[in-house]
């Protein structure tokens, strides 16, 4: 884990048993297109540096199912997706594109073309249908520079760079002021953060969101009580203060820190963390706090404040850290 976060926590030796989340976003206009793929279920037939990788590394995954399977067992053609785009190059984000028709389009962030065929990937992967790639990005969302794909509002893609070339990010409009209660003001979104960063501890707490004084949300495995006082847990093992995310992107000098370019990273990190607000569900790729939390594909997600999955969802995180301390 210390190649993604610093400083190392004990709890969090290890990014294992993480999910990999892909986003089906459906526009009104009946396009459809995908944000991520997750991971082949074949993983071993990726490109053999990859796999090699693997074998030296003792790495393992366990899919069962591939995207196109999910969305064919629910009634969704695999032929139906216009644009499948990648949030980055890296293998355990974009799937297998061999299962999508040569119809449906590939968007990739900035300079990734350019670089595609030094990368570990297979042809099959990009290869034999259309490669878009997001140059221009001409709105800022906060500091964010920002792609309004359908024009419309409804769906940005955010330039994030850092974790790898052509990273990207994407904020789906899911509520319309219209079609809400009073209950609710304001618009809501899914901040879809990619590889932005690996664990919530990077993103929170923050200015939006500081460390509660009484954390009622967590409790151990096992146990229906409330955690003790979170100012005292703070104190003791988060002193940067309640406002501080408890954790911040590695950055090794030996050049192991699983970001392209720590810096870049950070920066990004930083203008994607000001947008995590009350009417903004943030999912980061690699966020297993959300099991369980989540309804899963073929639900909808629009309504998600309404459920209340992002007040649930908000300081599980904190879980992995403090029953292990």
């Amino acid at each position: 884990m210390s190649r993604f976060v610093k400083p190392n926590i004990r709890g969090l030796e290890r990014l294992d048993k993480v999910p990999s989340f892909s986003f089906l976003v459906e526009h009104p206009s009946g396009r459809r297109i995908m944000f991520d793929l997750g991971v082949r279920k074949d993983w071993w037939n990726l490109s053999p540096a990859l796999t090699s990788r693997f074998r030296e590394l003792g790495w393992e995954a366990h899919v069962d199912k591939d995207v196109p399977d999910i969305l064919e067992e629910n009634g969704f053609a695999v032929g139906s997706i216009d644009t499948v785009i990648w949030s980055h190059w890296h293998w355990d984000h974009i799937g297998d594109m061999s299962r999508f028709p040569r119809s449906t389009k590939l968007l990739v962030g900035p300079h990734l073309r350019k670089e595609i065929l030094k990368l570990p990937l297979l042809s099959s992967d990009y290869s034999g249908r259309e490669l878009g790639e997001v140059a221009e990005f001409e709105l800022t969302i906060g500091d964010v520079p920002a792609h309004d794909l359908f024009g419309d509002g409804s769906f940005y893609l955010l330039n994030t760079p850092g974790h790898a070339v052509g990273h990207l990010s994407a904020l789906a409009r899911t509520t319309a002021i219209i079609h809400q209660s009073p209950k609710h003001e304001g618009d809501t979104f899914i901040l879809m953060g990619g590889d932005c960063c690996h664990h919530m501890a990077q993103m929170r707490p923050s200015m939006q969101w500081p460390l509660p004084c009484d954390i009622s949300v967590l409790s151990a495995p096992g146990q229906s009580s409330s955690l003790a006082s979170g100012l005292s847990w703070d104190l003791e093992h988060h002193p940067q203060g309640e406002d501080v995310p408890i954790l911040q992107i590695s950055d090794h000098s030996d050049g192991k820190s699983a970001a392209t370019d720590a810096i870049e990273a950070t920066k990004s990190l930083h203008r994607i963390r000001a947008l995590d607000k009350a009417n903004v569900f943030t999912i980061i790729s690699h966020d297993k706090s959300l099991i369980n939390v989540v309804e899963l594909f073929p639900a909808p997600a629009n309504d998600w404040k309404l459920l209340g999955w992002s007040e649930r969802a908000r300081w599980k995180f904190l879980n992995e850290i403090v029953h292990k301390q």
